[in-house]
């Protein structure tokens, strides 16, 4: 995932433009949106609720492949609290799209506004799978499927710049994961944990994650494909591969599978 983020993905961070190097300090919440949000601009942000963009650029074109009514959230690096973006009742088997700002840095995941949109501290809206994109400088959009905050579904992302290139995965994770490896979203939903946390005072390497062996063997083992990599589908964590793909257009096609 993006550098400024939680954990996770450090690979992804290099492949997208650097976050502006004027300090934190000096930028307040009135300052343009730069890719990455600050504690300012976080607190002062108010959500945007749409039911469906304009599909003129910039963002994603995202399929709720479910039998039930989904919603979906945007998060922009740097804001954990409260979604850039509120993609908002998304039928089943429908399609939708949410434009993404120039520079965009963050992410996409499924789940429900009573989770999301509730700012209370120690709410963690983190668990599940995230579809994580970033734009440089040029437009060029850079997206992955990333597992290291958990798994609540497949994703599968497609470009759109004609290279035809794909992520990602529509395989159901969550059914049959082993105890140790399974929690429960604050919604109620079940996913997979988290593959990475933080190491305590005194652990060796404290620069490097963590890794949470139970989710992560599991993943590993359900993603794995005939050739023996489960690398070049999402990130399971930071050492295995670095599965990415680029949009020249910086316009996307996602596909989030049946969420158990």
């Amino acid at each position: 995932m993006f550098f400024t983020q939680v954990l996770g993905s450090l690979a992804f961070a290099a492949m997208v433009a650097a976050a502006p190097t004027q300090p934190l300090s000096e930028r307040g919440a009135g300052t343009p949106y730069t890719g990455v949000m600050n504690e300012a601009q976080c607190k002062a942000h108010k959500t945007r609720v749409t039911k469906g963009d304009a599909d003129k650029g910039f963002g994603v074109s995202v399929k709720n492949d479910d039998s039930k009514t989904r919603s979906f959230f945007v998060y922009s690096n740097g804001c954990e609290r409260t979604p850039y973006t509120q993609l908002a009742d998304v039928g089943p088997g429908k399609t939708a799209f949410v434009a993404l700002p120039a520079k965009f840095q963050g992410r996409l995941q499924r789940g429900t506004a009573a989770v999301h949109m509730n700012k209370k501290e120690g709410v963690d809206t983190t668990l599940g799978t995230w579809l994580e994109l970033g734009y440089d400088a040029s437009g060029v959009s850079y997206g992955d499927v990333s597992l290291i905050r958990g798994c609540d579904g497949g994703v599968t992302l497609h470009n759109t710049d004609g290279t035809k290139k794909t992520m990602g995965f529509s395989a159901n994770c969550v059914e049959g994961a082993p105890k140790a490896a399974l929690g429960k979203k604050l919604d109620g939903g079940a996913a997979v944990l988290a593959t990475e946390g933080f190491k305590k005072p005194g652990e060796p390497n404290p620069d490097q994650p963590k890794i949470i062996a139970a989710p992560r063997d599991w993943l590993l083992k359900k993603l794995t494909d005939k050739s023996g990599k489960a690398e070049t589908k999402a990130y399971i964590d930071d050492y295995h591969g670095n599965p990415v793909i680029a949009d020249a257009k910086g316009r996307w096609s996602a596909i989030f599978h049946k969420n158990p």
